[in-house]
């Protein structure tokens, strides 16, 4: 009979040997796809397990799209209302939906609504009112309400307003904790769009400007281009990264379907859902602040190629957050 303490170091000299054998099949198939403690350890929601690949994790969300809502979900009740404070027809009108106004919240939680400019920001604010029937702002004091004559000083409106327009990306000003809602638009679109409200000429309504054909083969346009496509990522990447509380509308979604992404702002916000104010909204759905739709490509294919690698970024921080991935744009904006 063998002696028991040869038996065990031939024993372990065995194991040791498996091991190196294991390791350098490792070595020569890659390592990628090992788990050594298999689903021992469930990843968090949203993150995709160990050893799973980013397609396979993919594959497993294809039920998430534009219509999920991020949890949890504030207890829907009414906003109490300000009646001390103006009061507005929203439809006067319509006989079916002249009942319906807006008015200022007694005390209205703060929520952002950060969006690149030219994004649809304000028909935003003009779906929400309508549904709500609680007046938006901005953080823009020389900008008038929508719906109300006088400007957006919020320090006469915190707390009376549901939703707050910004269109800069500062920590200080749109803290991590503070709800947002963040809207984003192709790129190719609203910077163009964004070029001719700061540049076009024609109407006092800076929304409906054009510039001429020529302008945006410029440099000027060139320039304009290289700080907003910056400008477009950064903001959509550090809400992505650092709200806590965070809504996403893609601004093709809400062209495409805006009662269903007004119906996740509600839930977002907390308020429930008045199907009469809905169903006006199905009536009157564009608003007052449209802009012109300028068909037109002047980007070039180095431009180009920055707008595709900022849109796949952004939809990679999309998934992160378990959002959809941003929608199919065109980027030529043609």
């Amino acid at each position: 009979m063998k002696p028991r303490s040869l038996v065990s170091s031939r024993f372990v000299w065995a194991l040791s040997c498996v091991g190196v054998l294991f390791l350098v099949a490792c070595i020569l198939q890659g390592t990628e796809n090992i788990r050594l403690v298999p689903d021992l350890f469930p990843s968090p929601p949203g993150v995709p397990p160990a050893g799973a690949s980013v397609a396979e994790d993919r594959e497993d969300r294809t039920d998430i799209d534009w219509k999920t809502m991020p949890r949890p979900l504030p207890e829907p009740r009414w906003p109490e209302l300000d009646h001390d404070m103006a009061t507005v027809p929203l439809w006067p009108s319509d006989p079916a939906c002249a009942m319906h106004n807006v008015s200022f919240a007694l005390r209205a939680n703060k929520t952002f609504l950060v969006s690149f400019p030219r994004s649809g920001n304000s028909w935003t604010r003009y779906l929400v009112e309508g549904a709500t029937g609680v007046a938006t702002g901005a953080v823009y004091a020389g900008e008038k309400l929508i719906h109300f004559g006088m400007k957006s000083q919020m320090r006469n409106l915190r707390g009376k307003v549901i939703l707050i327009k910004i269109h800069t990306n500062d920590r200080r000003r749109v803290p991590d904790h503070v709800p947002v809602i963040l809207l984003i638009r192709n790129p190719a679109e609203s910077i163009i769009s964004f070029f001719n409200f700061l540049n076009g000429e024609g109407s006092n309504e800076k929304w409906l400007r054009n510039v001429t054909y020529d302008a945006y083969f410029t440099k000027d346009f060139s320039d304009h281009f290289d700080l907003q496509i910056l400008k477009w990522k950064k903001l959509a990447t550090d809400r992505l990264l650092y709200s806590q509380r965070l809504l996403v509308i893609p601004y093709e979604e809400l062209k495409k379907d805006s009662i269903a992404q007004v119906r996740r702002a509600l839930a977002f916000l907390g308020v429930p859902a008045d199907e009469g104010r809905l169903e006006c909204l199905r009536r009157y759905p564009e608003g007052f602040r449209l802009g012109l739709q300028r068909q037109v490509d002047p980007y070039t294919p180095e431009q180009k190629l920055a707008l595709a690698k900022a849109v796949v970024e952004v939809s990679e921080l999309l998934r992160e957050r378990n959002f959809p991935p941003l929608p199919a744009y065109d980027l030529t904006h043609k």
